[in-house]
């Protein structure tokens, strides 16, 4: 089965739908982590394109992310635009602005929450709906170039590690990495 967006934040429908009183917390904590693992899968496979490495690297290619305990969404979504040449601002159009601020915004609340600390904004039930939206337009909006540009969204393989079989795309990503490899580039982001 083909995941999409939409199978991928379901789950969120159903928090939502449940009436529960941490329904606003929860949804935003699960949006929150479907945006990260986004961001995750389309760096990895993105990695995971050189000539250098082959299928069979799949295991040292998760032991590298693993050992980078400091990595963050930004450091994703940097990857993503130094191995490609795609620009979010560019590809996001009037979008990119907003969404980048608010997604700043729900990171230090992300922060707090997720350590179960207060966050000192006291955000309503709406306020982090909101969050949640603004989250999943961005994977939206990012899931649609990825698929058209590199032929993966983030969202429709359970595996991100596999070999696009696209020349142009390997090529590029050679380029990027120039003669820094891809372990040096894991160990950067």
């Amino acid at each position: 089965m083909r995941r999409t967006l939409q199978d991928e934040f379901n789950i969120i429908e159903y928090v939502l739908g449940s009436g529960l009183e941490t329904r606003g917390v929860d949804a935003f904590c699960l949006a929150w982590i479907k945006y990260e693992r986004q961001q995750r899968k389309i760096c990895t496979f993105l990695v995971f394109q050189p000539s250098a490495i082959g299928p069979d690297q799949a295991s040292s290619v998760r032991q590298a992310l693993a050992n980078n305990k400091g990595i963050a969404h930004t450091g994703f979504r940097g990857g993503i635009q130094r191995l490609t040449g795609l620009r979010f601002k560019d590809e996001f159009g009037d979008r990119y602005g907003p969404l980048n601020a608010a997604l700043d915004h729900a990171w230090k609340a992300r922060d707090k929450i997720f350590h179960g600390q207060q966050t000192g904004q006291g955000y309503s039930r709406e306020q982090l709906l909101a969050k949640v939206d603004i989250i999943r337009e961005w994977c939206g909006l990012l899931a649609a170039p990825g698929a058209a540009k590199f032929g993966y969204d983030g969202f429709s393989a359970t595996n991100s590690m596999f070999k696009a079989k696209n020349a142009e795309l390997t090529a590029a990503v050679d380029k990027a990495l120039g003669k820094l490899g891809w372990e040096a580039f894991i160990n950067q982001l």
